[in-house]
């Protein structure tokens, strides 16, 4: 798998901080069709995108441009997620 392919799952976690879920499901909502945003676990912040191979990257730089810490999460396993890499945009971004 390339850089440039989400490969067949285009499921994106996330971690913020638990009062800004409504915030990322309020900005994805503006982006209607490009991806859909849960909740995994509402006390830690952990959320999950639900995205396509063709929204993937769009989703990823939309994540990467929110105005608060993001951490990305590499893959969740059983429970466990690893993370991919930590973005913070605070004072900048979309709102």
């Amino acid at each position: 798998m390339s850089d440039n392919d989400p490969g067949p799952h285009s499921m994106i976690y996330a971690q913020v901080e638990p009062e800004r879920i409504a915030d990322v499901n309020w900005i994805m909502e503006g982006y209607e069709h490009l991806a859909m945003v849960s909740t995994v676990d509402g006390t830690s912040g952990l959320i999950k995108f639900y995205a396509t191979p063709d929204t993937y990257f769009d989703t990823l730089d939309i994540i990467e441009n929110m105005p608060f810490k993001v951490d990305v999460i590499d893959n969740m396993e059983n429970g466990v997620y690893h993370r991919l890499w930590q973005i913070q945009t605070a004072g900048k971004g979309l709102l």
